[in-house]
């Protein structure tokens, strides 16, 4: 086997030089074959005769060793190949027009398939990434999925789970970086020190974490970004033992993380310090929570440390039955957890939409091809005459098939690298730190495998059937016609009229898909997220506690940059608050009535709260339902008030107004008496349902961390320096987080599903375009072939209206099959689109009444053209043609 490779590779190289050697070699044997017939006693004139009739002609013999050796398929590849080439070079306006149609379909799925590729197929960019896990919980009895830990759970797992080599616990959060240049916010994270150990990450300068830094004194250090190295310390090499001030205290830089590192769970971040945590933190095994990835060992599989887990779980509920009743922990793949963080669902839907675009484009070029063989039909009869196998002929129209979808696939890859640039540039800076490779992604080996590997496969796939229509032609049929059209183009008429209506029908399946996500895009974009967010901007800041450790003097610090706001001249109204709406910031307390019994801790309802300054409500004009606001007169010395959100109202005072009623907060029990119930705010997400919120007067609870919001009178982008330099001129060397509109926090925030229906949109218009090509192609080849008909027709009086409604009323009735099985297969289908849908329902009649009338819309008009053109035929000149 491996002689008859090399034999093939030297005579497709080196053919001249093979063929001599063959040559010396044949006389060789035929002259020794002479020399013994003389040496039996034969004639010279005998001897020559009887070697020749032995060894017959050398060419036949050359051909019978090329067969031994499979040179002879090869020989007839390269001429099937030569031939297509030449074919295709004849007609240019085919072949563009084909090999366009292939790039756009294969364009568009490279360009998704680089995405899914690099986001749900690619290993993550650690050391043995498939061994990485999340840690997660579950109540079996409720059935929430949490993916935080108490430091207690936590601790307990990190001591017992043996099929894990480490595990490690993450705390998002922003820094005050001071001391070298300006203040300022920089994201980072606190972790425990096995953190970038587990990831298996190993610092570009420095070290990593050492077990003993997590010990409370022992924790003043700091890994930074490579992105801060250069940025803020200009790439010190001897950066290492510098000390940096984070949140007031000092730490020492002991590593740089490797350029582009990111855990796309974390986020963008730049500064990482040792979680340290106090002897009370460590027990306790509610309230506060921290993200836990783990490392299994190579030995382990998640199947097996699951059930591992499942019996730590259960031990832990019998010795916390407090805290752990009903509570499971469970492994999840990294992998599969950054997929679903990151829109995987949404990523997949974009990838089967674009598979059924191609499938279109395909089917519009196969189409193409039946229609350029029948008009090749007398050519293929002739060659079929002269010996021309039906395999030989299939196979040299597969041949041009496959060259056609490769030349597809090549166009595709440009179309795909520009769809990637365009995909890319949706991608809001906010976001992309949570994305991996902050959602950059690169046309490496395997797309370009994919790329020609799909043209290939579409290309046999799709050129069968032009291949098998005109392999089985009536030869003498074709040969008695004058044009060789007529008998081979009604059999290639129906396969054509059998694609277009399999094309309408995935067509109208991509319109009503791309419908229901557009529309859901819509209703999120509308959806009333309880305030009013235009000419709203606010920033955050976190006041260091070694500097303002008494709620007086952060009262201070507040109420002074408060005033200094408001006499900014285009600022309406301004106030404080903890958590500011799409920030992603805010704290979560435990809740009940006074009235009640406390409740058991897995009883317990939890709600979000946040301190406010008394305009706050007017400043996001946030509704009040009932009873008052806050006012300057709830300060501390005076009783303890809250302020509730509608639906934490209707959970816990369904049927009576809660104003005078109680409430006890947190551990520490705190009775606070509500004075009023506000609208519903959307916090994070615009497709959210609202949380339950509960608010405190700033002056009684004033939080270090808040933000500033302000409403804008005027130009917003003049105010980001204005509201800096208030807070600066409070604390020069405060660091105060982007100045950003909340509107533009919202975009950010919509931004995936906005790109996810502007990418919809356009494959939809994409796969209306394909299919309407694809009814008029018909259409227009139906008047070519029955022009002797249409002026038959004529000739007997039909009139223009008659003949407009014979070519729209056949399209028409294509469309019409093509909409119906489209309608069926979309009904089944979308249901598994549900779960990314904000309220839309898959199975809304009016989309699929719409779509179908729109696609019957643009049927007639494809057909515009081809009736247009059965109108000028001349009955004269088409009976003389007949």
């Amino acid at each position: 086997m491996l002689s008859d490779l090399l034999y093939r590779v030297r005579l497709l190289f080196r053919r001249q030089r093979v063929e001599s050697e063959l040559d010396e070699e044949l006389r060789f044997h035929f002259e020794h074959q002479v020399e013994a017939n003389l040496a039996s006693g034969m004639t010279a004139q005998e001897a020559r005769r009887q070697a020749r009739l032995k060894f017959g002609g050398f060419d036949q013999l050359k051909q019978e060793l090329h067969d031994a050796h499979g040179v002879t398929f090869f020989d007839s590849l390269a001429q099937d190949v030569r031939f297509a080439a030449r074919m295709l070079l004849r007609a240019p306006g085919f072949t563009l027009v084909a090999v366009l149609t292939l790039a756009l379909g294969i364009g568009t799925n490279v360009a998704i398939f680089s995405f899914v590729d690099a986001w749900l197929i690619k290993g993550l960019p650690f050391p043995q990434s498939q061994q990485l896990v999340v840690v997660k919980a579950r109540d079996i009895k409720k059935g929430w999925i949490g993916n935080i830990l108490t430091p207690g759970d936590f601790l307990s797992l990190r001591d017992q789970a043996a099929p894990l080599s480490s595990i490690a616990a993450w705390d998002m959060r922003d820094f005050n970086l001071s001391g070298d240049g300006t203040p300022e916010r920089v994201q980072g994270a606190r972790v425990s020190a096995s953190f970038f150990e587990t990831l298996g990450i190993t610092p570009m300068l420095g070290r990593a974490f050492l077990p003993q830094e997590e010990r409370l004194g022992a924790n003043h250090v700091a890994i930074i970004s490579r992105g801060l190295w250069a940025s803020r310390f200009a790439s010190d090499p001897r950066i290492v033992g510098r000390k940096i001030t984070v949140d007031g205290e000092t730490c020492t830089i002991v590593g740089v993380a490797p350029a582009n590192f990111q855990l796309p769970l974390m986020g963008a971040a730049n500064i990482w310090t040792p979680m340290a945590w106090t002897d009370a933190q460590r027990a306790s095994r509610e309230g506060v929570g921290y993200g836990a990835i783990a490392r299994m060992k190579p030995e382990s599989n998640l199947s097996a440390a699951n059930m591992q887990l499942k019996s730590i779980s259960a031990q832990l509920e019998r010795d916390f039955p407090a805290t752990n009743e009903n509570e499971l922990f469970y492994l999840a793949s990294l992998r599969d957890e950054i997929a679903q963080e990151e829109g995987g669902d949404q990523v997949l839907v974009c990838f089967w939409i674009v598979g059924l675009v191609l499938l279109i484009a395909c089917a519009n070029v196969a189409n193409l091809m039946i229609a350029r063989a029948s008009g090749r039909a007398k050519e293929i009869a002739v060659r079929s005459a002269l010996g021309a196998t039906r395999r030989r002929i299939a196979r040299q129209l597969l041949t041009e098939s496959a060259i056609l979808f490769s030349l597809g696939g090549a166009a595709g890859l440009l179309f795909g690298v520009l769809g990637m640039s365009w995909i890319d540039s949706l991608v809001p800076g906010r976001v992309r730190g949570y994305l991996v490779n902050y959602g950059h992604v690169d046309l490496d080996l395997l797309t370009l495998a994919y790329a020609f590997g799909l043209a290939f496969v579409c290309g046999i796939i799709f050129g069968l059937a032009p291949a098998l229509q005109a392999s089985k032609l009536d030869l003498n049929g074709v040969l008695k016609e004058a044009s060789g059209h007529i008998s081979s183009g009604k059999r290639g008429m129906r396969m054509r009229r059998t694609f277009v209506a399999g094309e309408v029908a995935v067509a109208v399946v991509v319109l009503i898909s791309t419908a229901f996500l557009v529309q859901s895009f819509v209703h999120m974009a509308k959806a009333d997220p309880g305030f009013r967010p235009a000419h709203l901007i606010t920033t955050q800041v976190d006041l260091p506690k070694n500097k303002y450790s008494a709620d007086a003097q952060v009262r201070a610090f507040f109420n002074q940059g408060l005033e200094r706001m408001r006499a900014l001249p285009q600022v309406e109204s301004a106030s404080v608050t903890r958590s500011v709406p799409f920030t992603g910031l805010g704290d979560v307390e435990k809740i009940y009535r006074a009235d009640r019994p406390v409740p058991a801790p897995n009883d317990a309802i939890y709600a979000q709260y946040s301190a406010i300054t008394p305009d706050y409500f007017l400043t996001l004009g946030i509704p009040l339902r009932s009873g008052r606001a806050f006012t300057e007169a709830d300060d501390t010395g005076t009783a303890n008030v809250a302020i509730i959100n509608e639906r934490l109202r209707k959970q816990l005072w369904p049927d009576v107004d809660p104003v005078g009623q109680q409430l006890v907060i947190g551990d520490a029990h705190t009775v606070v008496s509500i004075v009023g119930v506000v609208g519903d705010v959307k916090m994070d997400r615009m497709s959210e349902k609202p949380r339950r919120e509960l608010y405190l007067p700033f002056a009684q609870a004033p939080p270090r961390s808040a933000g500033f919001v302000i409403r804008s009178s005027g130009n917003d982008e003049t105010l980001a320096a204005a509201m800096r330099d208030a807070i600066w001129s409070v604390d020069s060397q405060q660091p105060v987080s982007k100045v950003s509109r909340i509107d533009s926090l919202m975009a950010d925030v919509l931004a995936p599903d906005l790109i996810l229906s502007q990418l919809a949109g356009f494959f939809g218009l994409l796969a209306v375009f394909l299919g309407a090509i694809g009814i008029y192609g018909v259409m227009a080849n139906s008047v070519a072939q029955r022009t002797s008909e249409i002026g038959i027709r004529m000739a007997l009086g039909a009139s223009p209206k008659q003949l407009v409604t014979l070519v729209v009323g056949e399209g028409l009735k294509l469309a019409i099959i093509g909409i119906v099985a489209g309608v069926l297969v979309a009904l089944a289908l979308t249901r598994s689109m549900a779960s990314i849908l904000y309220n839309v329902k898959t199975s809304d009649p009016l989309i699929f009444t719409a779509v179908a009338i729109f696609f019957a819309f643009v049927a007639v008009l494809a057909c515009g053209i081809p009736a247009w053109r059965a109108l000028r035929v001349d009955p004269t000149i088409a009976l003389r043609y007949e």
